[in-house]
């Protein structure tokens, strides 16, 4: 009787340590969670995981929706803002996602965003009827940004209504009427931003937002450098910090009249060192450029003309985005580009060439003189450029 007893109770001890090691499984530290509803949605949303690297022929994440509810977890390296879409080609989504005649506009109303960092548990509350009116809370950075989206949002959502009836109309005065309209509620939410960003200086949404209106070319440099300097120190360990302020000294170092800024690296398609200092003596034309960019494309045949016609005058050096090395290598080869390559690295601040030249658009072209000194940018169409290199080079 006392070994019975004896066995039966190692036996539930047994039993009960097994049920305990499942019940205090342990959450992986740099876990994120995200959950909630929003109503009236009928996709799932898909993101780029920051810590994967991508080509664009690689599918990307599933949020997955269930009648409206989310509930998801990954795992993240470092704070992220996350900015997710729904299915493009879902007839449903037509409404939020602004398709227009010919295509859509890409408007920040249509994603779900919210800022992902290891630990945190992101909750998720809204609708989406016309837009995708939800907002993330659970921390002081999803808070800052569930704030300024609230005020910005319904903004963005207006106008971008405007410019997709402009797309389907046919009478000019009608179109002219719908764009003018649309342009004077961007500058109402251009300036209620501005105002946010003053009142909330301790806001990460903010500091984000107004990075992302430096890059895209939304608010004049004096003014971004005035509002930058309003930011609270207590946001300057973060990289959404380091970003704005590398925009910012670019804005300072890319001015018609300054040296060029000092661009030394291994970021080459040979991984050989490069040093723009070594150009001097010599025009350049720093051709900001990607496959992906039709414009940039198109116009490099041109660029190519120029180096060859003027081989002795002039120096191209191109700097890529958003392509890999492989697939540079190719395009290059396939069409006779054989000028000098960078490759701008947004992870690496020295060669994140984009942000410290503060390009806001593709193409970007930069003229230097033969002292090393910026002469001229352009953005967008080149033809500028090549008239005003014509007339140094002759």
């Amino acid at each position: 009787m006392k070994i019975y007893i004896k066995v039966t109770i190692i036996a539930l001890t047994g039993l009960f340590f097994v049920t305990s090691c499942k019940k205090t499984e342990k959450t992986p530290p740099n876990q994120f969670t995200l959950e909630g509803e929003i109503q009236g949605l009928k996709s799932h949303f898909f993101f780029r995981h920051p810590d994967k690297e991508y080509t664009r022929e690689t599918p990307p994440d599933t949020i997955h929706v269930v009648n409206g509810k989310i509930k998801f977890s990954d795992t993240i390296s470092k704070l992220s803002l996350i900015r997710a879409y729904t299915d493009y080609e879902d007839k449903d989504n037509k409404i939020y996602k602004k398709a227009a005649d010919g295509g859509y506009f890409p408007v920040k109303s249509m994603y779900l965003m919210f800022f992902a960092y290891p630990g945190a548990h992101i909750k998720i509350q809204g609708e989406a009827i016309d837009f995708i009116d939800a907002y993330p809370s659970g921390d002081a950075y999803n808070n800052s940004l569930a704030a300024i989206n609230r005020l910005t949002f319904p903004n963005i959502n207006e106008s971008a209504n405007l410019m997709v009836r402009a797309t389907y109309e046919k009478d000019s005065v009608v179109i002219e009427q719908l764009q003018k309209k649309a342009e004077q509620i961007d500058e109402k939410g251009r300036q209620a931003l501005i105002e946010h960003f003053r009142e909330h200086p301790k806001s990460l949404g903010a500091l984000w937002y107004l990075e992302d209106m430096i890059m895209r070319g939304q608010i004049e440099d004096t003014v971004a450098i005035d509002l930058f300097n309003n930011v609270s120190k207590e946001l300057s360990d973060l990289s959404f910090y380091k970003t704005a302020e590398t925009r910012i000294q670019g804005i300072k170092a890319t001015a018609e009249g300054m040296p060029v800024p000092a661009v030394k690296t291994n970021a080459t398609l040979d991984g050989s060192e490069f040093d723009i200092a070594s150009l001097k003596g010599k025009y350049v034309l720093i051709d900001f450029w990607g496959i992906w960019c039709g414009p940039c494309v198109k116009e490099m045949p041109e660029v190519k003309a120029f180096q060859e016609q003027y081989e002795d005058q002039l120096v191209v050096l191109g700097i890529n985005s958003g392509d890999t090395k492989d697939k540079i290598e190719k395009f290059i080869a396939d069409n006779g580009y054989n000028w000098q390559q960078l490759m701008s690295d947004r992870e690496n601040t020295p060669d994140n060439f984009v942000t410290r030249f503060n390009v806001k658009g593709f193409p970007t072209k930069f003229i230097i003189d033969p002292e090393g000194k910026i002469v001229k940018r352009y953005v967008g169409g080149g033809e500028e450029a090549f008239e005003l290199l014509e007339e140094l080079l002759n």
